[in-house]
């Protein structure tokens, strides 16, 4: 053609085509020597036989790329990327649509530019099914109020009740997936998507932290007490390991057993928590069990402190937006908080195969170890012996995990050169190396599990019931605010630990601790989290145990599941998930103070003793 030259060809940028399909990156290497042909002198007809391209496709490519892009400058090799570049549409509407339709909405923004523009500046989170988002409905109703004063009455989507709010959600995302809104009216340029992090970011060794839960592929029994007090064998229903994974460095820094159909957000958080504490061996309980030496989980074995991490990756699990994470993983992990699709391991490919590296040297070589069942083959177990006849103890196999997840922090990789995570931190470090991490990690694993809320005191001065706050099925009461009938109504900032659910901290406007609140039976006594305790509720909901009048809900709970651990899986699971809280019941005449302050940062003028033994519910005559 007369307009293309080698010369204009060498002023066009060159770009990667790695982010493209197979399929894209052929059409597009084709496209690519055709031009690169005809620009050196071969006919339009010969170009596009010789490399395979439609004699139209070429003629129409090579006007795209001599074209003049939004930017000031030729389309160049980006017109030869398959549906990147469309060339402008020769009609343009002269007036909205009168409905709705194919092209409707696409009309609607060709003639409505501010409102296009309008759309593009929402940054917020977009609603999901059982996920509403209260920052777009805000947004939306402006842009509803918009399209009033513009569009009129008769015309679309003025006169669509929803106004167009499906067609809304789905170009903002596709915005922001790096696939621009397709529009004939529109001269659309190419965007590089970025398939992982490093693409965007120039990440060092300790900066991206990927959490996840992986389901162990092993049939484990326990041994417990049923009702009787005789000795039992049951098999947990499931297990699941929740690691924290340094990706770049392929070093684990934190991990949590759970046991259950499905670990839940305390569980999560425990192992978010652990990642920013320095790891300390555990009292291992088999005599023969032995950490390799210079072994450790996380950072502080290597180099005498813990790293802490600039981007932080996990899915969208239901587990992981519990109200307490959502709150503090932002501001305690600090960085980038990044949630994924969940059930696509691919996104956390270095995580999923340490997964897979651990189920194949360790999980499936114990007792009712197996590889499940794919697409074109069966279950297989992997060992000869019964889980049945080598029943585990939970706390053993905690011992195993620490010693063997140690154990793989110095054992060689082959994406490391044969070298260890460990050897690759301490030569990273050595060298001067950046690694971020701060004194007050502890302060910030203690943070993570402080669930703030608003308290508002309840009571009666008339029916002489005293103050208290109730949350969570449970009141919480002191002997510092009794007769304080002028606090009944106000509202009070209120933070609770989700790991000991028994006080509440409430604190005035300027941030000082008020009162610290205990509540009152059955929940005062032992230790417990808000989990155990919705479990617990659950159950008596349901009607199969009373603890309204009991002195201890979680010993209610404890000998209850001893009844059904002879016959119940579930039974069983739940006393492994829980014995912390189980074992940790307390005699009637045991009284509990409340844990140190979580953190430094608010400093207390005054700490009221909470109330402890008997309360008076108000209630005369016996419990029916």
């Amino acid at each position: 053609m007369r307009d293309l030259s080698p010369q204009i060809l060498s002023e066009w940028d060159e770009f990667t085509t790695d982010h493209l399909k197979e399929k894209e990156q052929a059409a597009f290497n084709a496209r690519k020597n055709a031009i690169i042909a005809v620009a050196r002198g071969m006919s339009m007809a010969s170009a596009a036989k010789k490399y395979g391209v439609n004699a139209k496709t070429l003629s129409e490519t090579i006007g795209k790329a001599v074209s003049v892009a939004s930017d000031g400058r030729m389309n160049g090799w980006r017109a030869a990327l398959p549906y990147k570049v469309r060339t402008p549409s020769k009609k343009t509407p002269v007036e909205y649509p009168k409905n709705a339709g194919p092209g409707a909405f696409r009309t609607f923004l060709t003639l409505a530019p501010s409102i296009c523009e309008f759309l593009e500046t929402y940054s917020g989170r977009l609603p999901e099914r059982n996920f509403p988002s209260k920052q777009f409905e805000s947004f939306f109703n402006k842009y509803r109020s918009k399209v009033k004063e513009l569009i009129p009455r008769d015309r679309y989507p003025a006169n669509d009740p929803k106004c167009a709010r499906r067609s809304v959600i789905g170009y903002i995302r596709k915005q922001r997936l790096g696939r621009p809104f397709v529009d004939e009216a529109f001269e659309i340029e190419d965007n590089v998507a970025a398939a992982q992090f490093p693409d965007v970011f120039a990440l060092q060794l300790c900066d991206w932290t990927q959490y996840d839960g992986h389901k162990l592929d092993c049939d484990i029994c326990v041994e417990g007490e049923d009702g009787d007090g005789q000795s039992a064998l049951q098999r947990i229903t499931c297990t699941w390991l929740l690691v924290g994974y340094l990706a770049l460095l392929r070093m684990c820094c934190s991990w949590k057993l759970c046991f259950g159909r499905n670990y839940n957000g305390t569980d999560f958080n425990e192992a978010c928590a652990n990642g920013l504490r320095s790891w300390t061996p555990r009292a291992l309980v088999s005599p023969s069990m032995a950490y390799v030496a210079g072994s450790g989980i996380g950072t502080s074995e290597a180099i005498g402190f813990v790293a802490c991490g600039a981007i932080t990756s996990m899915d969208n699990a239901m587990a992981h937006r519990l109200n307490v994470n959502r709150q503090k993983l932002a501001s305690q992990l600090r960085g980038v908080i990044h949630f994924g699709k969940s059930g696509v391991p691919e996104a956390r490919g270095h995580l999923e195969a340490w997964n897979k590296r651990l189920e194949e040297t360790t999980i499936r070589k114990l007792p009712g170890g197996y590889r499940p069942a794919g697409d074109v083959s069966e279950k297989e177990n992997t060992t000869n012996y019964n889980s049945a006849n080598y029943p585990s103890s939970p706390d053993s196999l905690e011992d195993l995990m620490d010693v063997t997840i140690s154990a793989s922090n110095v054992g060689e990789r082959n994406s490391l050169q044969m070298r260890s995570p460990t050897q690759v931190l301490q030569t990273f470090y050595a060298s001067g190396g950046w690694i971020f991490s701060t004194t007050t990690l502890d302060d910030q694993a203690r943070e993570l599990s402080q669930l703030q809320f608003s308290g508002v005191f309840r009571g009666s001065k008339k029916n002489k019931k005293q103050p208290y706050v109730r949350f969570q099925y449970a009141k919480y009461r002191s002997a510092a605010v009794k007769n304080r009938w002028d606090l009944i109504g106000q509202r009070f900032i209120a933070r609770i630990d989700i790991h000991d659910a028994r006080f509440i901290r409430l604190y005035d406007e300027s941030g000082e601790l008020f009162v610290v609140l205990r509540a009152i039976r059955p929940w005062s006594r032992t230790a417990h989290s808000l989990a155990l305790r919705r479990l617990i509720y659950r159950n008596s909901k349901n009607g199969n145990f009373e603890i309204r009048g009991a002195n201890d809900a979680v010993e209610v709970y404890r000998n209850f599941l001893r009844s059904l651990f002879a016959s119940s899986s579930d039974a069983a699971t739940m006393m492994a998930q829980h014995r912390d809280a189980l074992d940790a019941i307390q005699d009637s005449n045991e009284t509990s103070k409340p844990p140190a302050e979580p953190s430094k940062a608010i400093k207390a003028r005054k700490v009221f003793v909470p109330l402890s033994g008997p309360v008076t519910l108000g209630k005369k005559g016996r419990l029916k």
